[in-house]
């Protein structure tokens, strides 16, 4: 795994590409967003890639798959360098 040691994982999205680099997100509730904001957050990526595989084999001609969410940590930076 090559993530930086200071990325600190906050969940995962399910996305769908409808255009090169255009990208929706999955809420059960409310079906595909276009603001990752109002999309499902998954806990674990195996409740992720479950449903991504769920949703895919509802419609094959969308790409779609799970995207990792990072926490912005971008002000506590400097504390952490010692």
């Amino acid at each position: 795994m090559s993530n930086d040691e200071d990325e600190v994982i906050v969940g995962y999205l399910i996305q769908r590409e409808y255009e090169e680099e255009e990208f929706d997100f999955w809420d059960p509730e409310n079906e595909w967003q276009d603001d990752p904001n109002e999309a499902k957050l998954y806990e674990t990526e195996e409740e992720a890639e479950r449903d991504a595989k769920a949703l895919q084999s509802e419609d094959a001609s969308m790409e779609i798959s799970v995207a990792v969410v990072i926490e912005d940590d971008e002000e506590d930076e400097d504390e952490d360098e010692e």
